[in-house]
């Protein structure tokens, strides 16, 4: 063996000790939501003390690979939970870069279709390739996965729904003592349905859907976040994903709901990526 390959060989063996090492003294995972900052869209991820990790929406674009790569380990290419609440592209968008970059174990999705567009097409074909198991939220539901409790509210096809923004995946997610209310692109006609069905004869915190945070619903759009619905989640934290747009979100009138309703609100826009630990 010459030199120069014993010096090579020496070199590949250091590296693997030094990768034992550092394996061997890596901090077990913790707890940790995060809300990504993909501009003008809905991008989640979690980290369970397990190790798993659930994504909640994807962005419109190429932006969630950037967002993941500063929040996973350099060789980690898994997602064990995928879910998209709806196909608009500013929250599945992304998804079909993840769906080609990493290996996807679960996902979950709504029932809604959209054939005509190309850019779903792409998405279900990617979809049937992958190889996850793909569970199609098509009622109210309870999953536990990997310690985390996920119950559906909707969609629920007992309910009436105006438009692709009510069939969206609403959820609350239970961790611990840690709960987060996802409203997605929920509107106020959605709210008032779920309000009637869950919380009939309350007009105040609804312990169905009483949280520590809530994630906005529609980017802080007027269309959505009454003050019945605030008043029943009762969160501490209002968190709203958003970046630079034309369409006025957030809405004054909701920032104004949401300082009513005395809860804090953080924005994507202006903090950046926000951290729930």
């Amino acid at each position: 063996m010459s030199f120069k390959s014993k010096i090579l060989f020496l070199a590949v063996i250091l590296c693997c000790v030094g990768l034992l090492i550092y394996l061997r003294f890596l901090p077990p995972p913790s707890f940790q939501v995060v809300f990504l900052n993909v501009g003008q869209g809905d991008a989640s991820l979690i980290f369970l003390e397990s190790g798993a990790k659930i994504l909640i929406d994807c962005g419109p674009d190429q932006k969630i690979l950037r967002k993941l790569g500063e929040r996973f380990d350099f060789f980690d290419r898994q997602i064990d939970y995928l879910l998209v609440t709806h196909p608009d592209k500013d929250h599945y968008g992304g998804c079909l870069d993840v769906l080609k970059r990493y290996e996807v174990k679960n996902i979950f999705v709504n029932t809604l279709e959209k054939e005509n567009e190309p850019l779903f097409l792409s998405w279900k074909g990617l979809l049937l390739s992958e190889g996850a198991e793909i569970f199609t939220i098509k009622n109210n539901a309870k999953y536990v996965l990997d310690g985390a409790e996920l119950e559906f509210f909707n969609p629920d096809p007992a309910l009436p729904v105006k438009g692709d923004n009510d069939a969206s995946l609403v959820f609350k997610f239970t961790y611990n003592t840690t709960t987060v209310f996802f409203a997605a692109d929920m509107e106020n006609n959605l709210e008032n349905q779920l309000l009637l069905k869950y919380c009939p004869t309350s007009t105040k915190v609804c312990s169905a859907f009483e949280s520590d945070y809530l994630k906005v619903g529609h980017h802080g759009s007027d269309s959505s976040s009454g003050e019945n619905f605030l008043k029943a989640v009762d969160a501490e934290k209002a968190i709203i994903s958003v970046g630079k747009n034309s369409y006025g979100h957030p809405s004054q009138r909701v920032l104004k709901r949401l300082q009513r309703a005395g809860m804090e609100v953080l924005r994507t826009d202006q903090k950046g990526d926000i951290i729930v630990e």
